[in-house]
């Protein structure tokens, strides 16, 4: 079953126990020696199984070395590109699809795998209409509504369930439709574009051969509904996987009879999103394989408008470089402006794959992650790791790639980014010269050179959560226990840590509560025989009102609960008007039983403790994946896999 969010399900796989995909590792290869490792320390049981239609190409380590600076717009009455020249260019461009060639194959050399994949060119769905103008409002006035939680306030992301204060929208992982609800509870409408179809022969004609798209996220504007998929095609029965990230524009002034008006695909399996304003940008990593390029076009990502079905490459001579590279992709981000009827769109590209991007109003930043390891026996042997960093300015007169810089380390997440004063903050996790893991904060300027850092900290364990609150950065490290670190980044240049306290188990996100108080949600854990295991959801509280001292307040442990808040900060609720979270939680099996059960828990902070208020569970015989819950004024609601929604009064 393709599940929903693969290619950042898989990069955590990897980023968590620490693998890396060698030179000399074939693709089959790579799923078997996934299924094979053993955790170091921590058991962690996930729900999402691993996929042959995921290109393992995907999973591998990243590196970037060039981007494009080509700055194509297109309209729906002209769909040749025209390119402009870009200020604050910082790379060297390409002369010649020759150049690229060569720098294709230069990358390829030393990934064999690659060999074994192809790469076609198709996207577009149809269009239809023009949307007009939709004021959505709850009955007898204003609701008190959830959304989405996002890392910066004026940047909104993209989720698998919106509310809008009337209806909620909801992507039924189990088969792939969108259900609308109203607050009653009832279905009003369901989009059924992108329902699974298992017993289609046209798309599943043998073992190897198929296409499917999958829903990753969906916005709400004004009177729109927006979703982002990916759609991946094989042929031939060749393991090749060519992905394209496309997005769909649904009116929805009558909710009862969604209709799409139009589309955009650009080429790339999904990366990310945001949206800032009516402007909304679109991430995606394409792979390109010489051995399966027919024509110069092949070797260049391009963009399709859904409508007229035309496909604009990025021209090469406006592709730059700045060093080799051992990843023959692309990454591909597009700004389209959502306000305009005719979604005038700009797309440029970088050569070299991305992982995690962090946004502000201002600008982007995308990382890559760079391994550089050998393969002993069941674990990785790392020699160089870091972290590649492209700024990209979001200004009003579109993209443009402003400065690029490294680390040493890879990042846990998107919060391990932030931008305060023309500073980027960046903490990250690598390897001393024993091989053991380390830890470390940098701080970088405007064209991302270093100021200062502070490295080396807590040894033998890695990051699991980081919040930058001000001119402070509190960071969460784990091998047995859980330290919480206070680092000073008052003075930019010589960073510091400035406290820190222990607790059992990690927080993987963290929560401002007030400027004193800080929430951790994360995993609980146990001695076993053989390991530290996880064994259920813990809530912990901080008081963080003295650096150079802070406290754990509280703790509270939810046993043999998970929580896809753990580890997606998405599906945390806040209720700032009732002054509750929730967090939605299966269960699997307790100590006596094997049974299933899917709910969410009401939590308050009062004072220095932590309150559950409600636990609202369903029982069920049948395993249900990846609950979330929202709320509309006084009832919460918790949505399933399957599509079952249930309600609950919470006062």
């Amino acid at each position: 079953m393709k599940k929903n969010n693969d290619f950042e399900y898989v990069k955590d796989l990897f980023d968590r126990d620490k693998i890396s995909v060698p030179k000399d590792l074939d693709a089959c290869a790579i799923k078997e020696k996934i299924s094979n490792i053993t955790p170091k320390k921590v058991k962690f049981y996930k729900k999402n199984a691993f996929k042959a239609t995921v290109s393992a190409v995907a999973c591998a380590a990243v590196v970037l070395t060039s981007l494009a600076v080509a700055k194509p717009y297109y309209d729906k009455n002209n769909m040749q590109p025209s390119t402009t020249e870009q200020q604050n260019q910082v790379l060297n461009t390409f002369e010649s699809i020759d150049d690229i060639k060569k720098a294709v194959k230069n990358a390829e050399k030393g990934n064999r795998y690659y060999n074994a994949y192809g790469k076609d060119t198709k996207a577009s769905e149809e269009a239809f209409g023009t949307a007009s103008d939709k004021n959505i409002s709850a009955e007898g006035g204003a609701a008190s509504y959830s959304q989405t939680y996002k890392q910066v306030d004026a940047v909104d992301e993209g989720d698998i369930i919106k509310n809008d204060g009337s209806y909620i929208y909801w992507y039924v992982n189990d088969t792939g439709v969108i259900n609308i609800y109203d607050k009653s509870g009832s279905i009003v409408s369901v989009i059924k574009d992108f329902e699974y179809d298992f017993d289609n022969t046209d798309n599943y004609t043998d073992e190897y051969d198929f296409e499917n798209e999958y829903l990753t996220e969906m916005y709400l504007f004004k009177n729109s509904l927006i979703i982002n998929t990916q759609k991946s095609v094989t042929q031939e029965g060749d393991w090749n996987v060519d992905e394209t990230m496309n997005t769909y524009f649904y009116d929805i002034t009558n909710v009862k009879h969604p209709v799409q008006y139009d589309s955009f695909s650009q080429s790339g399996g999904y990366v990310s999103s945001r949206l800032i304003e009516n402007r909304l940008y679109l991430v995606s990593c394409d792979y390109v394989y010489s051995n399966q390029c027919k024509t110069d076009d092949d070797y260049l990502p391009y963009i399709c408008d859904g409508k007229s079905k035309n496909k604009i490459v990025i021209p090469c001579e406006s592709i730059c470089y700045c060093g080799n590279s051992n990843e023959p992709s692309y990454l591909v981000v597009s700004e389209i402006n959502i306000d305009d009827s005719n979604k005038s769109t700009q797309t440029k590209a970088v050569f070299g794959a991305g992982s995690d991007i962090y946004c502000n109003e201002s600008n982007m930043y995308i990382t890559m992650n760079h391994f550089n390891a050998t393969w002993k026996t069941d674990r990785m042997n790392y020699t160089d790791v870091k972290t590649q960093i492209i700024k990209v300015s979001l200004s009003q007169d579109g993209i443009q790639f402003t400065a690029s810089g490294e680390v040493e380390g890879n990042i846990h997440n998107q919060f391990s980014l932030d931008e305060k004063d023309g500073m980027l903050r960046i903490a990250t996790t690598s390897y001393n010269n024993k091989g053991e893991e380390t830890n470390n904060l940098y701080v970088l300027d405007e064209n991302l050179k270093q100021i200062g850092a502070v490295t080396g900290f807590a040894p033998t364990e890695s990051i699991k959560a980081v919040r930058f609150i001000g001119e402070l950065a509190y960071v969460i490290t784990y091998e047995q226990t859980d330290p919480l670190f206070v680092i000073d980044l008052s003075d930019p240049a010589t960073p510091s840590i400035k406290g820190e306290v222990e607790i059992t188990g990690f927080s993987s996100l963290l929560v401002p509560v007030d400027e004193n108080t800080l929430l951790g949600i994360g995993y609980s854990t146990e001695e076993s025989e053989r390991m530290e295991a996880v064994n259920g959801t813990k809530l912990a509280l901080f008081d963080i009102s003295n650096p150079e001292n802070p406290k754990v307040l509280d703790s509270c442990v939810l046993e043999n609960y998970e929580s896809y808040a753990r580890d997606n900060h998405r599906a945390l609720v806040v209720n700032k008007d009732k002054g509750y979270y929730a967090i939605p939680y299966d269960i699997f099996a307790d100590d006596n039983n094997i049974y299933y059960k899917s709910g969410a828990v009401t939590f308050e902070v009062s004072g220095e403790k932590i309150n559950i208020t409600n636990d609202f569970n369903i029982k069920s015989e049948e395993a249900t994946w990846d609950s979330r819950c929202t709320y509309i004024d006084d009832t919460l609601y918790l949505l399933d896999s399957k599509g079952e929604i249930n309600l609950y009064n919470v006062k």
